[in-house]
């Protein structure tokens, strides 16, 4: 294994002659033609009196006991169709759960282990 050596007090300067990678252009920029105007990417609309995107009820919010996983489960809900709009923790999770629950061994019941 190499020793460890100090690093050099100045880095190696090198005499050959610089070439630039791409010609230096001609033109100066401001020169460009005054026709390349371009609009704004973004568009903004903000309409006060606009009634449709705003729900005429506000959504059901309520935390509530899942029976099969006996977890609790936040669910916002849409009051006029009754469709729940989001819920945390998932369905998925709450189905791993309650099977996870069904298969689990009884507190103190004996496992056989066989190899």
């Amino acid at each position: 294994m190499d020793p460890i050596r100090a690093a050099a007090a100045t880095p190696p300067i090198s005499t050959a002659p610089v070439t630039p990678v791409r010609p230096v252009a001609e033109t100066p920029r401001s020169e460009a033609p005054a026709s390349r105007v371009l609009d704004p990417a973004v568009t903004l609309a903000v309409n006060p009196e606009n009634t449709e995107a705003k729900p005429s009820e506000p959504e059901r919010r309520a935390y509530v006991r899942d029976a099969e996983s006996q977890s609790l489960v936040f669910r916002v809900t849409d009051p006029q169709t009754g469709d729940v709009v989001m819920q945390i923790p998932d369905e998925v999770i709450l189905k791993a759960r309650a099977y996870a629950r069904e298969s689990a061994p009884f507190p103190g019941e004996r496992i056989a282990k066989t190899a």
